[in-house]
């Protein structure tokens, strides 16, 4: 094993235990750039009143992962903290890394340790004797559980809010086709896509009763307008807690997309997405400044004007993504990489 911690800040616990799976099968890691692709936006609300999703998320990783790198990324579930273990021993047993689920609340090395609940994610890279060794790439924590630690990990998180099931993932090479080497067809889909996405045209996987790409921009700034409106203060806080982490998700895939727009040569394109990516942590701040002092009503013109500047910039990048395929559309060259030493 090359390393032990991946270190990426701006992917979320779960990204960025895919990304260290990856990399031990191995795939090298200039190459990732090319999984972490999707800038797309929507809003659902859900069966209960006080919570709602905000995502930039309109396909599953699993595609990617498969066309890219040709390996299948096998899930599975159980209800139940002994089933749990022993599907996380047969993965480790094959000489597979995993990913695990847990509630932080119940994890002992965590800060947020009988403090905070909420869903998290992290690699156990190995099992000797009873003790699990574990990468929380998230918080950059390299060390090692009991089983009987782990275990009682897994019975916690299935009695907490957050867990009815809890999945094992892990990485399995295919006996097919090797992944496609990345071409110009490859990087004009996920343009399109992207640009699809935002124009409420591809939801994939959204479920019914979304709102997809700039429509979704109404409800939830709708969401922000209710905030001062809401009197239980947990409640209130949930939603604003919702709203915080959301904006940030979307301001990382921001930065992720602009990220592969420069590997391909795409450095203008590049830069505007750069932009989007700090207008939302700016949303996002401001949101936590507001929750921080309970003043929802006193920055609720701010966080709106934010906002108006967010969909602003969000309306430029989808034209400009129109622009850019109707230029490959139009020019003789169907090829997206450029020779920079040929470039202004």
């Amino acid at each position: 094993m090359s390393f032990t911690l991946y270190k990426e800040t701006r992917l979320n616990c779960f990204y960025v235990n895919i990304a260290a799976l990856l990399k031990r099968l191995p795939v090298e890691e200039s190459h990732l750039v090319y999984l972490f692709n999707q800038a797309g936006l929507f809003y659902r609300d859900t069966e209960d009143e006080d919570e709602f999703q905000i995502s930039p998320y309109y396909r599953l990783l699993d595609d990617f992962v498969y066309g890219l790198f040709g390996a299948r990324l096998h899930k599975e579930a159980a209800s139940a903290g002994n089933e749990y273990m022993r599907m996380l021993k047969a993965a480790l047993a094959n000489g597979k890394s995993a990913i695990i689920e847990s509630d932080i609340f119940y994890l002992p090395y965590s800060g947020f340790y009988k403090r905070t609940h909420f869903p998290h994610a992290l690699e156990v890279i190995g099992c000797r004797e009873g003790t699990f060794e574990i990468c929380d790439h998230y918080y950059e924590y390299h060390g090692f559980l009991e089983e009987s630690e782990l275990q009682a990990v897994f019975d916690a998180s299935l009695n907490s809010a957050f867990y009815k099931r809890l999945y094992v993932w892990f990485l399995v090479r295919t006996d097919g086709p090797p992944p496609e080497e990345l071409t110009p067809a490859f990087c004009k889909s996920v343009i399109r896509d992207n640009q699809a996405n935002m124009t409420g045209a591809i939801t994939y996987d959204c479920l019914p009763g979304s709102y997809a790409g700039l429509a979704a921009f109404v409800p939830i700034c709708d969401k922000i307008k209710s905030l001062k409106t809401i009197e239980e203060d947990a409640v209130k806080f949930k939603s604003a807690s919702y709203l915080y982490e959301g904006f940030k998700e979307i301001a990382n895939s921001r930065y992720h997309h602009h990220l592969f727009l420069k590997a391909i040569g795409e450095h203008p394109l590049a830069e505007s997405y750069l932009e989007a990516d700090q207008s939302w942590m700016v949303a996002a701040n401001l949101l936590m400044r507001a929750a921080t002092g309970n003043q929802f009503e006193a920055f609720e013109e701010r966080v709106l004007a934010r906002m108006e500047r967010v969909k602003q910039k969000e309306t430029d990048n989808t034209a400009l993504l129109q622009q850019w395929l109707d230029r490959r559309r139009e020019g003789p060259s169907d090829d997206v990489r450029r020779d920079e030493s040929t470039t202004a």
